[in-house]
């Protein structure tokens, strides 16, 4: 079976977002570093340290690539934890109330100890094939190694 990707959530949005920031505090700490502005250069390496700290904590995967050699997950483009789990890795979608209220329901994929992006509704389906298609590679290897 080939590689499949599944998209939790628009990673190339996620991705802009952070580039985006990062960019605008790499200009700061530049435009201080040339002016001799000491006070911004150093506030601007702790608001890039801040940025990427955010982004790479509050944030689960992304998107996922389900293929022979196991299940790729995706956290963003500057993110350190983008690793490729065992495809005998076990996975459960999970879900919780979120908002204000808590009266919105999401769910989320946990795969290992991995959590996923929140998806609310109909975009659940998609957590659901990515469990299948997980499933399918797992009885696929199995059956070409009873072979």
């Amino acid at each position: 079976m080939e590689s499949q990707l599944f998209i939790i959530k628009s990673i190339y949005v996620q991705d802009g977002i952070m580039f985006f920031a990062l960019a605008g505090l790499i200009f700061l700490l530049i435009k201080s570093f040339l002016n001799k502005k000491i006070k911004v250069l150093i506030a601007s390496a702790i608001w890039i340290v801040i940025v990427l700290w955010f982004f790479n904590t509050y944030f689960g995967f992304s998107s996922v690539r389900v293929s022979p050699e196991g299940i790729e997950l995706n956290y963003g483009v500057l993110s350190p934890k983008n690793t490729i789990l065992s495809i005998n890795s076990k996975w459960k979608i999970e879900n919780y109330l979120s908002g204000i209220r808590k009266s919105r329901r999401v769910f989320y994929i946990k795969i290992a100890d991995r959590d996923s992006m929140g998806v609310t509704g109909r975009y659940a389906q998609v957590l659901e094939e990515i469990g299948a298609a997980i499933d399918k590679m797992k009885s696929q290897e199995s059956d070409s190694s009873n072979s």
